[in-house]
């Protein structure tokens, strides 16, 4: 059977609207650590919903905004803040290098 050409294109995200995905996105960029922490959490769920399919500037975002805001936490060592900013760059260049762009 074929497709209308009138017919839209279902796309599946992991999160409820635009709204959340917008608010997310300002909570992100905040700087106010309480904020960040809200998107983490909820990147967290998205990410519980869509497992594996979770888009990779996603990924990279949410690991380099939690190394920011363990920075600003003062909870971690100079070493260990290292490690943890190193480890997410490392994984947004892999992440990105492997992934097919189609």
């Amino acid at each position: 059977m074929k497709k209308k050409s009138s017919e839209k294109k279902r796309h599946v995200v992991a999160w409820i609207n635009k709204a959340e995905w917008d608010q997310v996105l300002e909570y992100l960029y905040s700087n106010d650590s309480t904020l960040q922490r809200h998107a983490l959490q909820r990147i967290s769920a998205w990410k519980g919903r869509y497992a594996n399919s979770t888009p990779v500037a996603v990924d990279c975002t949410a690991d380099l905004v939690r190394c920011q805001v363990l920075d600003r936490s003062g909870q971690l060592d100079g070493d260990d803040l290292v490690l943890l900013y190193g480890a997410a760059l490392v994984r947004f260049v892999n992440l990105i290098t492997e992934h097919n762009w189609k």
